[in-house]
């Protein structure tokens, strides 16, 4: 139907009688004022606008005995004032549609101290509906905040002290996606979220961030770009069950330079698409972790030599991978060429794989 505007008579779809358009709520949404004096927020799709120029009108056409309240000039749509656009170089640039949850201190000196902010960020290209659920200590949910937000815009969900952080740091979101136009449908999505409180307290955890546009503590929740791909695999796979799905390739092949040999950097910024707001014991742990995955891996795969790059830095990297190997058997590690790798370089033989 036609765009409703102030003033407009229209009739229920699905219920006797109608009224006039009192106010636009959004793209999908307007107030109706019925002949009682109640207003009544009512989805476009249910209306049906009564037109006197159409020429099915005369059958339709009503008085309705309504007086439209004076409308201000220019008056903002509600929540305006809390929904912001982002920056539109982010979504020229962007190599990764995601969603962001995002805290930012009102006093930008004081970061440990004093309100917060609570923003959803979406940088992605879907109008999305959310939920957002607080886990309660005894494992239960509570709903914090619901409603729906544009593509390529950040929306100030809630204002909060410090002693409300509780509330917003685990719990569970859940996402609609919608466009206008689109390949596939992306399924809902459901998954909790977990934010250490620790982080609030240490004022180098609050990092300039381009999407919030301030210093702050933004945690993605989730990547789209990566869940259309797993959503397009899953349904790939649907309804075959005499196929067998696709193996996955082991991961150290990804890293594999020649028969039987790798080479894997374990510099963050190669493994985590945004590391800019994990603590350094967060880093040191990833990338320890990788690294047992990739030597298993290679293990696995009868691979004969890796080579990791660790860098140089303070060295705590280099000790604790050192430390790690000395707990394996069977296995050879030294020294990678530095006139190929530098002094940052650790090379692993595994001699029982040939």
């Amino acid at each position: 139907m036609s765009t409703l505007q102030i003033g407009d008579k229209v009739k229920f779809l699905n219920a006797s009688g109608g009224g006039i358009v009192t106010k636009v709520i959004d793209t999908r949404m307007v107030s109706i004022m019925i002949e009682d004096g109640f207003e009544i927020p009512t989805m476009i799709s249910e209306l049906i606008k009564i037109d006197a120029k159409d020429p099915a009108g005369r059958f339709f056409e009503e008085h309705y005995n309504i007086d439209i309240p004076p409308q201000p000039e220019e008056a903002p749509e509600p929540g305006d004032d809390r929904l912001v656009q982002l920056p539109s170089h982010l979504a020229i640039d962007r190599k990764s549609e995601d969603i962001y949850l995002a805290f930012v201190p009102h006093d930008q000196k004081w970061l440990v101290t004093g309100n917060l902010d609570v923003f959803l960020v979406n940088n992605s290209s879907y109008d999305i509906l959310y939920n957002i659920f607080s886990k309660t200590p005894l494992g239960h949910y509570t709903g914090v905040d619901y409603g729906s937000i544009f593509p390529d815009s950040k929306l100030l969900i809630n204002t909060i002290n410090r002693e409300q952080l509780t509330h917003w740091t685990d719990g569970c979101m859940q996402f609609l996606f919608h466009k206008e136009q689109c390949q596939s449908l992306l399924p809902p999505f459901n998954s909790e979220f977990r934010v250490e409180g620790k982080k609030f307290f240490k004022e180098g955890n609050y990092r300039d961030n381009s999407v919030i546009q301030a210093r702050g503590i933004v945690v993605r929740v989730l990547s789209l770009t990566e869940y259309f791909q797993s959503a397009e695999q899953d349904a790939n796979n649907t309804g075959k069950p005499d196929q067998q799905k696709p193996e996955t390739a082991p991961l150290i092949v990804k890293y594999q330079v020649a028969p039987r040999e790798a080479v894997v950097d374990l510099h963050i910024h190669e493994l985590v698409d945004d590391p800019a707001n994990l603590e350094k014991s967060e880093i040191l742990e990833f990338q320890k972790s990788f690294f047992l995955k990739c030597l298993d891996s290679a293990i696995a795969n009868h691979f004969l030599k890796v080579v990791f790059i660790h860098g140089v830095g303070n060295g705590v990297l280099r000790t604790n991978l050192i430390e790690l190997l000395k707990k394996q058997e069977g296995i050879e590690f030294f020294d990678a060429p530095m006139s190929k790798y530098g002094v940052g370089a650790l090379e692993i033989r595994l001699p029982h794989n040939e």
